[in-house]
């Protein structure tokens, strides 16, 4: 057991490692109103081990990615009029999304850093990436999530799942809010979702199969 705990810290550890050279010039310059706790204050105690402990240390790490790049878009750049959002379309077009970076960053490092063994992602219902479709399980996971769930998991004979809630934020609402159906005005090629502030739309899930 210990040489497993001592393999989780380490692949923990790569992907923090991996994700502050990524993003460290974000976080370099973050403002005054944003939290860089040391990771352990980020996590918090975690009363897990082995496969339990990865799936858990994976989705409190996209969270935490996806909040760090979304505090960008709510943050105020100048007092001129038309720079902020300027700004914010400058993030947008090079993709500098809560989404998109953490899907990015996991999706490539985690596999690799774990041969194969786990994934985690953003699971939603209609995802724009498709990448984000979750598989039988992880939408089970999803609906229970969204039925009010602070977290689900599931212990498989093949692997291990665990999953936390995303809930939207005002700064979703410009391309996922009201009215559903209207054209998203920094991506014209999908619709807006008819999201609302403060509403579970979907859920961080990780997978972790168990060891041959």
């Amino acid at each position: 057991m210990k040489t497993k705990s001592v393999k989780v810290a380490f692949i923990a550890t790569l992907v923090l490692v991996i994700l502050n050279m990524t993003f460290l010039g974000a976080i370099l310059g973050a403002g005054p109103g944003d939290t860089h706790a040391a990771p352990a204050k980020i996590i918090g105690h975690v009363d897990k081990q082995g496969d339990q402990e990865l799936a858990y240390l994976l989705v409190k790490l996209v969270l935490r990615t996806r909040a760090v790049v979304a505090g960008h878009y709510g943050r105020s750049q100048s007092s001129l009029p038309g720079v902020d959002l300027l700004y914010k379309r400058s993030l947008a077009k090079n993709l500098i999304l809560p989404a998109a970076v953490a899907d990015g960053v996991f999706a490539e490092v985690v596999p690799h850093a774990t041969g194969g063994r786990a994934w985690v992602k953003m699971v939603v219902a209609e995802p724009r990436n498709p990448n984000n479709r979750g598989d039988a399980t992880a939408l089970a996971m999803l609906d229970e999530i969204k039925d009010g769930a602070a977290f689900a998991e599931r212990i498989a004979p093949d692997a291990y799942y665990y999953g936390e809630p995303i809930k939207a934020n005002a700064k979703c609402m410009p391309c996922h809010g009201n009215p559903a159906g209207a054209s998203d005005p920094l991506f014209p090629q999908f619709e807006k979702d008819g999201w609302r502030v403060g509403e579970t739309v979907g859920a961080v899930i990780a997978r972790v199969a168990a060891a041959n």
